[in-house]
């Protein structure tokens, strides 16, 4: 098994590989990644800051994190082990760590999110890639220079990579060994808990315990839920997107070969559930019409647009990612995933949207004994 190390560390972008039990990789995250984590406690507790009137940011930040342990009960053990070996590697309170990873789960639905499934061109019949934006309203030029690749080796399971930030051990976008790729999206639903399994550690343990897209997507759905997410998987061969709130779930297939999502149900089985449009969160730099259904809908109906236009390659995938009507100033994640290649390719940059500013990288063998960047 290989050992624990950064392989990259680059503004925008960096690769870590952890390896071993929960306790050795959550350790290893906390020592290498710890200066970066503390840095985004100390950004968090400056926005916490601005918003107590006076108060100061510890008695928020103190409730916020009381908050996030009505979820410890729901934690899968060997993630909850992880987290408190990260925090005590990190020098914080696992308070901390563990709020980092249930963020969207306790605030429901903030993310603003862009995602499609797609044949790649010449490539024979159904070889899906799978191609997003992650927008987050918050805190995005930080979160832009600290975009992370963890490649986890753990003692049992899949071998899987996630691209995330120093402190989340979940799945928001990320693919295994078995070429099993995941893009999480949130949805507007009126049906969200406190008790479930946080999204991304359910995404996780989903990836790490299973090798087909089918699998992957049963344990989903067989696991008490948190929030409306839309979730697209994907192999070389096979696609479904899983849409999901706290206790329904429906699945969508490709309709000629193509599966989009934003921040809204498509499914007729979910239209029930389906909430209103998100609030803005203080502060965020974007203004009302990004956090409105209209904007979801038109962002989804360009997606179709530019996938019928073209035959797909990774360049044109790129450029759908980064067209106007769908990226926004809060994008900090672009990235295509190729299950059949083994390859991700992330927009790195400083500069927003990341998917318009940044640069592509191509990052293969992440799951051999040397990683390629190109």
């Amino acid at each position: 098994m290989p050992s624990s190390s950064i392989l990259l560390q680059e503004p925008g972008l960096q690769i870590v590989r952890l390896a071993g039990t929960p306790t050795a990789m959550g350790q290893a995250h906390g020592r290498l990644l710890g200066s970066q984590i503390s840095r985004l406690r100390r950004e968090f507790l400056r926005y916490l800051g601005r918003l107590s009137l006076g108060l100061g940011a510890l008695p928020l930040y103190l409730l916020i994190c009381l908050m996030a342990w009505r979820f410890r009960p729901f934690l899968p053990a060997p993630l909850w082990e992880e987290m408190q070996a990260l925090a005590q590697g990190a020098g914080v309170h696992s308070s901390f760590i563990l709020f980092i990873n249930v963020l969207d789960d306790l605030l429901n639905n903030i993310p603003r999110c862009s995602t499609f499934v797609a044949p790649l061109r010449n490539s024979g019949p159904g070889t899906f890639i799978l191609g997003r934006n992650l927008d987050y309203p918050l805190f995005a030029e930080i979160m832009c220079r600290y975009n992370t690749v963890l490649v986890f080796f753990p003692t049992e399971g899949e071998a899987l990579m996630s691209v995330a930030w120093p402190g989340y051990i979940g799945v928001c976008t990320g693919l295994n060994r078995s070429q099993v790729a995941l893009g999480q999206l949130t949805a507007a639903t009126t049906d969200v808990s406190l008790a479930g399994v946080p999204a991304g550690l359910r995404n996780r343990l989903a990836l790490q315990q299973h090798g087909t897209v089918l699998e992957v997507a049963a344990r989903i759905a067989s696991l008490p839920g948190t929030l409306g997410a839309n979730l697209l998987l994907v192999a070389p061969r096979e696609a479904l997107l899983l849409e999901v709130s706290a206790r329904q779930r429906r699945v969508r297939v490709p309709q000629d070969g193509v599966l989009t999502a934003t921040n809204h149900y498509q499914s007729p089985g979910m239209q029930a559930w389906r909430g209103p449009a998100f609030r803005r969160p203080p502060l965020s730099p974007l203004d009302n019409y990004c956090f409105s259904t209209d904007y979801s809908l038109r962002r989804d109906q360009r997606l179709r647009e530019l996938l019928s236009s073209a035959s797909l390659d990774i360049p044109r995938a790129q450029e759908i990612l980064g067209d106007p009507l769908i990226a926004n100033p809060c994008d900090i994640n672009s990235i295509i995933i190729d299950p059949a290649a083994g390859e991700v390719y992330l927009a790195q940059g400083l500069e927003l949207p990341v998917s318009r500013q940044g640069r592509f990288r191509c990052l293969s063998g992440l799951f051999g004994p040397e990683v390629r960047v190109s």
